[in-house]
């Protein structure tokens, strides 16, 4: 009994944070307003929460800045989300702008949005399809993981 309980609390926590909590809207270190539910009505969008001070984000970006380029083209795209501190927030820029990312970075210091999708560690990567479902999760980054991002990537543009 105590098992189907722990079942139906699992569904019905995953179902409300599903619809409609995943909803986000702020600036990018661009100073562009960045709106999820807009970015959902191009295509898929991959919420990336990163750190400048984690090995593995900095190895995965590289693979995701070639994931990007070769989608974005479809509606895809990719919204990075730094947790750096307020104390180390000064270097993000000039980290973003020596690895020449060009999907939109936005700065949670104080760790909201990552908390609001339950995350734990970095990297943590998010697929979210264009009805605002959660697609696909990863947490941490290992080389090769990269292989089956895109193949979830390819999957939600076939269906779109």
């Amino acid at each position: 009994m105590k098992i189907f309980i722990k079942a139906v609390l699992s569904v019905l926590i995953t179902s409300s944070f599903l619809f409609g909590q995943i909803q986000f809207e702020a600036k990018s270190i661009d100073g562009d307003q960045i709106d999820l539910e807009k970015l959902l009505e191009k295509g898929p969008v991959l919420i990336n929460f990163w750190a400048s001070w984690c090995k593995p984000c900095k190895a995965e970006m590289k693979h995701l800045k070639t994931i990007y380029e070769k989608y974005k083209s479809t509606g895809f795209t990719i919204v990075g989300i730094n947790q750096d501190s307020p104390k180390s927030l000064s270097k993000v820029k000039s980290f973003i702008s020596s690895i020449m990312i060009n999907y939109p970075i936005l700065l949670d210091p104080n760790g909201q949005i990552f908390q609001k999708y339950n995350g734990q560690v970095m990297p943590y990567s998010i697929l979210v399809d264009t009805k605002g479902e959660i697609a696909y999760k990863h947490t941490g980054y290992l080389p090769g993981d990269e292989v089956k991002l895109e193949e979830e990537i390819t999957k939600l543009l076939g269906n779109k």
